[in-house]
């Protein structure tokens, strides 16, 4: 009698022992769970910020652009357009002037941004501040309405160029934005003359760092 209640209290205890490990795995897999949850949360945030953009550009660059965005503060942008050829300069040109209107001159551009702000208002964009190192060409033989050469004139030709740049991305709406930006820009100019002749035109031989400076309204698709 005393081995049979023996058994049945052992068995009891591993009934019992069996009941009380159940919660204990449905505790596991609660936690599992709620962590898969989790990673896909934020998994789902992350890719809210990582979104390819198209959009347009008006103002000093009007354009076409295309973004990746690498992360939270990282992205590339790639822009073509026409650039508005304007400038200002300490020094007075051969005509006396200070401000020259080059006209509308077609460009490229790549772009890699750091962005140093917080969160962004939009999905689309970044706002706040960044920096970034701007390359970029111009083809000055295409340019529109700009100035008048006649045969024999030293005639630019292309420009090739590199500015670091800072700049500020201000949101209007979700999918729009005003974004100034400055820099000091060095760059390097093939400039013809005598039918085929050329020679090269740089900011070192000049002595001369400009200050490019965009102003734009932007919109995102």
């Amino acid at each position: 009698m005393y081995q049979t209640n023996n058994l049945i209290t052992k068995t009891n205890l591993r009934m019992q022992t069996g009941r009380a490990i159940l919660p204990q795995g449905n505790m596991m897999k609660k936690i599992t769970l709620f962590a898969l949850a989790l990673v896909l949360g934020l998994s789902a945030a992350t890719a809210q910020v990582r979104q390819n953009a198209f959009g347009v550009e008006l103002g000093s660059h009007n354009t076409a652009l295309y973004e990746l965005t690498l992360g939270r503060h990282f992205s590339v942008t790639t822009r073509a357009g026409l650039v508005l050829d304007a400038g200002f300069s300490a020094k007075k040109d051969l005509d006396g002037k200070r401000f020259a209107f080059g006209g509308l001159t077609p460009f490229l551009s790549f772009e890699p941004r750091w962005y140093f702000s917080g969160q962004s208002s939009s999905d689309l964009f970044h706002t706040g501040g960044y920096l970034t190192v701007r390359l970029n060409g111009e083809w000055a033989r295409m340019t529109i309405l700009g100035p008048s050469y006649t045969k024999g004139d030293d005639r630019p030709l292309y420009t090739l160029s590199f500015a670091p740049t800072f700049g500020w991305t201000f949101g209007v709406s979700d999918n729009s934005y005003i974004r100034l930006s400055a820099g000091l820009g060095f760059f390097r100019t093939k400039v013809g003359y005598d039918a085929g002749k050329h020679y090269w035109r740089t900011s070192t031989k000049q002595g001369v760092i400009t200050v490019p400076i965009e102003m734009v309204y932007g919109i995102r698709f």
